[in-house]
């Protein structure tokens, strides 16, 4: 008997190393096809089959902002509540749903999260003054210089969460050309916005550039 049960536990050992040397796990399968494999059980109408990935809140995943890097390049998590203040990391998630690590650009970004409606860009009008200061709220939106008097255009400081978004500048006033001033600025044109027409800038984080609409 206790031959037996010797030979039976090494078959099963055995049976267990093989799969593992074929680097193959299965779940409800004895034949895994491929690295994991799981198989759900139809028959059983009272066991929910599904893959839970983890949760948290967007607080608690930028709270681990530091253990994300180049190994966790294409991990898998789902935000439950958009809550605390967003990171250069966590910047894209806005809605709750489905997000992996981009490991090359240092984010998180969305796989969607169902039936959202997309975020519409907004429009600011500055009426007056000589100066209309572009705010770190218009990136991603439009900015209308509705005044004849506007000479000059100051941008925002470009941060790491602002890499890769833009912000649409229009004079309105049929008058005025205003001009970019900002250290920031780098594109080779002069960055003036002629009047009646408009322009668009995009920044990698660190500068801001012309990618213009005239």
């Amino acid at each position: 008997m206790k031959k037996i049960l010797l030979t039976a536990g090494m078959l099963v050992g055995f049976s267990a190393f093989s799969q593992a040397q074929e680097g193959r796990v299965g779940i409800n399968t004895t034949r895994p096809a491929a690295t994991l494999d799981v198989v759900g059980d139809a028959g059983n109408t009272s066991k929910p089959d599904a893959l839970l990935v983890p949760r948290m809140t967007r607080a608690q995943l930028t709270a681990k902002d530091n253990a994300y890097v180049t190994d966790q390049n294409g991990a898998l998590a789902f935000v439950t509540t958009i809550d605390g203040t967003a990171s250069s990391k966590t910047t894209n998630v806005t809605t709750a749903g489905f997000y992996y690590y981009d490991a090359p650009s240092a984010t998180w970004k969305t796989l969607g999260g169902g039936s959202v409606a997309p975020t519409l860009p907004t429009f600011r009008t500055i009426a007056s003054g000589t100066t209309a200061a572009i705010q770190e709220s218009d990136i991603g939106n439009c900015v209308i210089l509705n005044a004849q008097t506007i000479s000059t255009v100051t941008l925002p400081a470009p941060t790491s969460a602002m890499a890769g978004k833009s912000v649409k500048i229009f004079e309105a006033s049929g008058a005025a050309n205003p001009t970019i001033s900002s250290s920031d600025y780098k594109s080779t044109g002069a960055g003036v916005i002629v009047n009646a027409t408009g322009i668009s800038l995009i920044t990698d984080g660190i500068s801001w550039f012309s990618d213009s609409l005239q």
